[in-house]
């Protein structure tokens, strides 16, 4: 059995430890202290945590959930750069928020604010005039079994009942195919989710410790939780001209070539995904540009621009003369800036710095 299958399908607690150890492990701090030392890159992480669904809502052409786990500590990164934001006393739960276009799936990259007011009743003084508990910019974010995402630690006023009105801006990215139909508008969508927060059941979210036999520390990552965030986007990547691909530092790049119809634009273009080398998730928010390379002689260069395809998935695309990306040709593809997305644990090292990376094009 492969290991990743175990992972999958294991329930197992780290039956060595001692009640002393169990209670230290409880903290969140200490859930690293059994990874002393990641690795360069994506690793299996010292634990797993379940969530709880607040609610969902479709609208705009997104589909979007609100979901919570315990309050935990993450990695924020701007360029290279990464820093661990820490949980407070005050953090009351973990909040996420899931965008994906309604028709494809495909992760929606966009701002996302939550405003998070108490709900009040006949025996209770809070209402909904009160000022908001909570009010904040979700971080991007990326996990091992929940994808890409936005969310962040946030603090409550205890159990009850609370709406979140959350604020969706337009998306970053341009919409081509037939996800433009859904999310070419330039607006903003807003939802509200009513949900009861119990801190009961956020302590009592599953949490699995995973055991060195299990791969703890190693150079691989958990499976996906079911419905994870663009781990399915680009399943009709075979029904496109596939260019060829290639995989440096835990990022496997594939290279596309859209007709006119396909790009948006009056001419082909070339679109480039750029995913997670375990769970081909999408890593958005990232700059990449790309050079064609003809016996030794670069032909052409370019910036690329984020896209959503409705076939591809979450992409990278620029238009391009296809007679420029002949067979035989090498195409130089390089991560300018790392993707903006904050880590959970096990990809905090990863994805920071990209190493050039060639693909041999096979015949478009």
């Amino acid at each position: 059995m492969r290991r990743r299958t175990v992972l999958a399908t294991g329930g197992v607690v780290l039956a060595g430890l001692s009640a002393g150890c169990l209670e230290t492990v409880r903290r969140d701090d200490a859930w690293r202290e059994l990874v002393v030392d990641p690795p360069e890159g994506v690793y299996v992480p010292p634990h797993a945590d379940g969530m709880v669904t607040y609610g969902t809502a479709t609208a705009g052409g997104r589909e979007i959930a609100l979901l919570a786990t315990r309050p935990h500590s993450f990695w924020i990164v701007a360029d290279a750069e990464r820093n661990r934001a820490d949980v407070r006393s005050r953090h009351d739960v973990h909040l996420m928020v899931t965008v994906r276009d309604a028709e494809t799936g495909a992760f929606v990259p966009a701002p996302v604010r939550t405003t998070i007011r108490a709900r009040g009743d006949a025996t209770d003084a809070r209402d909904d005039t009160d000022g908001p508990v909570d009010e904040r910019s979700l971080w991007p974010m990326l996990s091992q079994r929940m994808g890409p995402h936005y969310g962040d630690n946030v603090p409550l006023e205890g159990d009850g009942q609370y709406t979140a009105a959350i604020r969706i801006g337009a998306t970053t990215a341009d919409a081509i195919g037939g996800v433009a139909d859904g999310l070419e508008t330039e607006t903003s969508v807003d939802v509200d989710v009513d949900f009861e927060f119990d801190t009961d059941e956020i302590e009592e979210i599953p949490r699995r410790l995973i055991d060195e036999d299990e791969g703890r520390g190693e150079a691989d990552a958990l499976e996906p939780m079911a419905h994870a965030v663009g781990s399915g986007d680009g399943d009709d990547r075979e029904s496109a001209a596939e260019l060829g691909s290639a995989t440096s530092d835990d990022i496997e790049y594939t290279a596309t070539l859209l007709d006119a119809d396909r790009s948006g634009a009056d001419r082909p273009a070339l679109a480039v995904t750029a995913r997670t080398a375990y769970n081909s998730y999408p890593l958005p928010f990232a700059s990449l540009s790309a050079a064609v390379a003809r016996n030794g002689e670069q032909v052409a260069s370019a910036s690329l621009e984020e896209a959503i395809d409705s076939r591809l998935g979450h992409c990278y695309r620029t238009a391009v003369d296809p007679t420029v990306l002949e067979g035989g040709d090498e195409l130089t593809i390089d991560l300018e800036t790392p993707p903006q997305v904050a880590r959970h644990e096990g990809y905090e090292t990863a994805f920071l710095e990209g190493d050039s990376v060639t693909v041999a094009l096979d015949a478009p």
